[in-house]
């Protein structure tokens, strides 16, 4: 072993200490910073210490988005995918990054918003804010959500991504030792327009399901969007639902930006695409091919969704 090996912070800490620099730069700015995920998560459901976490997580307030990655930019960190910022991108989170030649690679997700609250995004963040604690990282004083906040974010990210560290989450979360008001998360998963994705959460489990047949959630139906989510549907039938529900005046928009977005957003989904404008074309040519593939088996999750 490199004798420096033994100086270095370990994976946990370091990222923790990043998390401690975002938070510092943020607040010194002025800008609420909400940390969600990872040590919000760890230091609650895991007290014997067994979960790690890795990228920084942050929420910020969707108007001081742009702002906030300009102060974190100017603190050394750039966009993880050059050119996909906040205008390029439509995701929940614009992915900032710092590569450490020592250490390695760290990222940053800044969100302006979390999948599975559907309600008004700068609405939700207030609402967040309001109901928010003190957490201490790297000996720096930082906000988390509350714990009613923290079981929704769980749940909510159980239902979108089912890899396995959120599934064991969400078993933590719905063990006999972890006590939730599961009242005031309903109440504020109503508040957030988040009930549809709490009940697709849940019901990955049976704890879950037995507290869906115990309250309103067992009236409220879940949605295509977290039917075809659930279902791991390709990402063309995720596009197709959100295009039916979308107003007329945005849906010719809303194709277009999906069919042709910016060349930074190509080379995010495929870095092996070129810089050249030949291999940008290819790309978008590529795009709308691996698109059309899918359209049939897309088709038929939504109606399969629908059916559900």
């Amino acid at each position: 072993m490199d004798p420096s090996d033994a100086l270095r912070p370990s994976s946990r800490a370091w990222t923790e200490l990043l998390h401690a620099e975002v938070s510092f730069h943020l607040k010194t700015a002025g800008i609420p910073v909400l940390h969600i995920k990872g040590p919000t998560v760890a230091l609650w459901l895991y007290p014997d210490g067994g979960r790690d976490w890795g990228d920084v997580d942050v929420l910020v307030a969707p108007h001081r988005i742009e702002e906030a990655l300009s102060v974190l930019e100017a603190a050394g960190l750039t966009e993880r995918f050059s050119g996909v910022g906040r205008r390029a991108t439509t995701d929940h989170a614009v992915t900032l990054a710092r590569t450490d030649p020592e250490i390695g690679g760290d990222e940053v997700d800044v969100h302006d918003r979390f999948p599975g609250l559907d309600g008004e995004a700068e609405k939700a963040f207030r609402v967040l804010w309001r109901r928010r604690e003190p957490g201490r990282l790297a000996h720096v004083d930082v906000w988390f959500p509350d714990l009613s906040t923290r079981a929704l974010l769980v749940v909510l990210n159980s239902a979108r991504t089912r890899s396995p560290k959120a599934q064991t989450d969400l078993d933590r979360l719905l063990s006999e030792t972890v006590e939730v008001d599961w009242e005031d998360v309903l109440d504020l998963a109503r508040r957030l327009g988040a009930l549809t994705g709490l009940r697709a959460g849940l019901e990955l489990h049976p704890a879950g399901e037995a507290l869906v047949a115990g309250c309103e959630l067992a009236n409220v139906p879940v949605s295509t969007a977290w039917r075809l989510v659930l279902a791991d549907a390709p990402r063309t039938a995720l596009r197709l639902d959100e295009l039916a529900r979308l107003p007329w005046r945005r849906k010719v928009p809303a194709v277009a930006h999906w069919l042709l977005p910016p060349p930074a957003v190509l080379r995010m989904r495929d870095p092996t695409l070129g810089s050249g404008g030949f291999a940008v074309a290819v790309g978008y040519v590529r795009r709308l091919c691996d698109g059309m593939r899918a359209l049939p088996a897309s088709v038929r999750a939504i109606r399969a969704g629908k059916r559900s």
